[in-house]
């Protein structure tokens, strides 16, 4: 593998609509097991197809699946398709799940990603070990010695906070809020933190995609607006104000004044998140999408000198910004006062200390482990080694992505998935011909949004030029991982500076091949796949096609369906922010959409109603893409036997309490055991192959069955 890996590339990464979600720890089962799991599925799966049959109309034939067998199950309890259809298919192969003390959640893309790790650990290994000193700027030099400087405890002990100092004492010493936003600017302007004010990213202009604009960020609400201000998650707020104390107590304060400024820094949170944007309000540009003048935003802010914050940040002289959220900017400036100068100065501080931490010694990284295990509901810490391996990969995503790509991505795959791609597309078009609350002039612009989709698989043609600019200074000419993350900060927002001004180049990747994910993209009316992906039990090129339908298929038609879900639908062909709906037929949408928010409310988890609000754009893609593949399949009983087996054997998972309720908090995802059941008890075609009566747990009303796309 080590003879391979000769010059690689790295980016940034933008937030996109994903099919599967951020997860926490995630390696329970471990590569050698998955080919045992799989023969489980497939044993699932022949028990499905051991049936009897009877009449379900003049076409199909409905199939009454024999109860299955729990002898090998830890169950005391039998399951029926007819009632939860999840726990039907996916009991065996649960059972065989146990977290580990070290886990939160377990699903396929965490298993898969654990494997891609391992992987990519294989090379590290090579590399450390091999005694050779490597051309500087290769790979193998900056994977080799950015190892050193993650595993190097001593210097990273020695090293403290050392390179963030001076800018920590700039926010500490400020005198006066001008000289706290001066501080802030500086450290933004250069790095890329942000905590209160002089956030911003630059990222394609949503009413123009083919320009870039410049997009001022929102005040950081640490643990996030949903723990801060929810029912059930105070306990988890309570841990949290415990880390910040304990943060500030290692950075030095005395107990009495970490006390006083934990209080300071609650009273300031709550505050900001009382006027913050909820997770859902952020996906609608009609709210977040607020142009500014440089002027507006001097009365926006009118507490602090904007023409000179934004010099600072090297981002003056812009005809336009975007303000995300400007009720919280509102509430920001409000608190831009004097006498809260030492509550902002401690707020800052612990962002930037919470940011840093898993690059700082060991007991900051060791605090902010702790705090993550509590929230999610881990008992027990990875390993030193396993920690330091993650650590390197996420230091250097884009070379390590090409030694992905060379060792692990198939042609043949790609050029099959092509293919599906291709028929997916087109059954879409024929699924939007037949709605009959669109107009015949609304129906061609879906089309050309259809027609015009860019499609990218595997990974770029042209790797990221951000790779070269990045360099690893090792330890032994004054290097830290602290310095080093610094650098790859200072890269950042040099990369993004330099496309200001510029024309979207729309063929860039902002996503890594070794990725375990899907997007779509609205801004480009672009879907991602990347190599990743590409690999059972998503695709399996041995799988029937049904299987394979119901796999990456039914990812593939998720993405799709994301340029039509209540966010992406308001995005035209190209990208670019332009309602073209009638104002009938965005009635007619919203009423269905409504329908679903109450659909979805009443599935529950651990007693906790899932928000419908929150997962409504995904709870859109799933519908739109269980349509999709059920009518490329037809009447054919045996292969929509298959797709709904595989969809559901995909979305298998085991979550702790904690990761749960962090999932029903903060996921736009529905929790996969809904995402299942839900989506096939509004799917016509599930009951014309399954024997399911109106006493059964599955059984949906048909004028009660929701969706956008039918």
């Amino acid at each position: 593998m080590k003879k391979r890996i000769l010059a690689l590339l790295m980016v940034s990464v933008l937030t996109l609509q994903l099919a599967g979600c951020d997860t926490a720890n995630t390696d329970t089962v471990g590569k050698e097991t998955q080919d045992s799991i799989k023969d489980m599925f497939n044993s699932a799966r022949n028990d499905r197809e051991n049936t009897e049959e009877s009449s379900a109309g003049e076409d199909t034939e409905a199939l009454e699946t024999e109860e299955p067998g729990t002898e090998d199950a830890d169950t005391d309890t039998e399951v029926r398709y007819q009632d939860d259809y999840y726990e039907f298919v996916n009991q065996n192969l649960l059972s065989k799940i146990e977290l580990a003390a070290t886990d939160a959640h377990w699903d396929w893309f965490g298993e898969l990603n654990a494997v891609v790790s391992s992987e990519m650990e294989d090379i590290i290994d090579e590399l450390a070990g091999d005694g050779n000193t490597y051309e500087k700027g290769s790979s193998e030099q900056k994977i080799k010695d950015m190892y050193e400087c993650v595993t190097n405890m001593e210097n990273r002990e020695k090293t403290g906070l050392g390179p963030l100092k001076p800018h920590m004492d700039s926010i500490r010493n400020a005198s006066s809020i001008d000289e706290y936003v001066d501080a802030l600017a500086h450290l933004s302007g250069e790095f890329g933190f942000s905590s209160i004010v002089g956030g911003y990213n630059i990222m394609q202009d949503k009413a123009d995609s083919s320009e870039y604009a410049v997009y001022m960020m929102y005040a950081d609400t640490l643990i996030g607006k949903e723990y801060v201000e929810g029912e059930n998650t105070q306990e988890y707020m309570d841990l949290y104000l415990d880390y910040i104390n304990d943060m500030l107590m290692e950075f030095g304060m005395t107990a009495d004044e970490a006390a006083q400024s934990t209080d300071a820094i609650e009273g300031l949170l709550r505050e900001i998140c009382a006027s913050t944007l909820t997770t859902e309000q952020l996906y609608d540009p009609a709210v977040t999408y607020n142009v500014y003048t440089a002027q507006d935003l001097q009365a926006l802010y009118s507490n602090i000198d904007v023409p000179k914050m934004l010099k600072t940040l090297r981002i003056d002289g812009q005809d336009r910004y975007i303000v995300m959220d400007v009720e919280q900017a509102k509430k920001v400036n409000s608190l831009l006062e004097e006498e809260n100068l030492q509550a902002l100065k401690d707020y800052s501080t612990f962002v930037m200390l919470n940011d840093t931490a898993k690059y700082a010694n060991a007991n900051y990284a060791k605090l902010s482990d702790d705090m993550r295990n509590a929230l999610y509901g881990i008992t027990e810490s990875w390993g030193d080694e396993k920690t330091w391996k993650n650590l390197t990969q996420d230091m250097l995503p884009w070379d390590f992505g090409m030694i992905y790509v060379e060792e692990h991505f198939s042609a043949r795959d790609k050029e099959a998935v092509e293919e599906m791609i291709g028929q997916i597309l087109e059954e879409y078009e024929t699924i939007i011909k037949r709605q009959d609350w669109m107009s015949d002039a609304t129906k061609q612009k879906a089309i050309r949004k259809l027609d015009t989709m860019q499609v990218k698989i595997g990974y770029p043609d042209e790797w990221p030029a951000a790779r070269d600019m990045m360099q690893v200074t090792p330890v032994s000419e004054g290097g830290s991982l602290l310095s080093n993350l610094l650098v790859s900060m200072q890269v950042a927002i040099e990369d993004s500076l330099n496309k200001l001004g510029t024309k979207v180049d729309r063929s860039e990747w902002d996503v890594t091949p070794q990725t375990i994910n899907a997007m779509y993209d609205p801004l480009n009316n672009e879907i991602i796949f990347p190599a990743a992906i590409l690999q059972a039990p998503f695709y399996d090129r041995d799988n029937s096609y049904g299987a394979n339908l119901g796999g990456i298929g039914f990812v593939i038609a998720h993405e799709v369906s994301h340029a039509f879900d209540s966010s992406g639908a308001l995005y035209d062909e190209y990208g670019n922010y332009n309602v073209w709906w009638t104002e009938e037929e965005l009635a007619e949408y919203k009423k269905m959409s409504e329908s679903i928010v109450d659909y979805y409310s009443e599935y529950e988890m651990m007693g906790v109603k899932v928000n419908g609000d929150l997962t409504l754009m995904e709870n859109i893609a799933d519908l739109g893409a269980m349509t999709c593949i059920t009518s490329i399949i037809g009447d054919d009983a045996k292969a929509l036997d298959e797709a709904f087996g595989q969809m559901t054997y995909n979305w298998a998972s085991e979550d702790t309490a904690s990761f749960m309720m962090y999932l029903l908090n903060t996921d736009t995802h529905s929790p996969n055991k809904v995402r299942v059941n839900a989506v096939l008890s509004s799917c016509d075609a599930f009951y014309k192959i399954y024997d399911i009566k109106e006493t059964d747990g599955m059984y949906v009303a048909p004028e009660d069955r929701v969706g956008i796309w039918k």
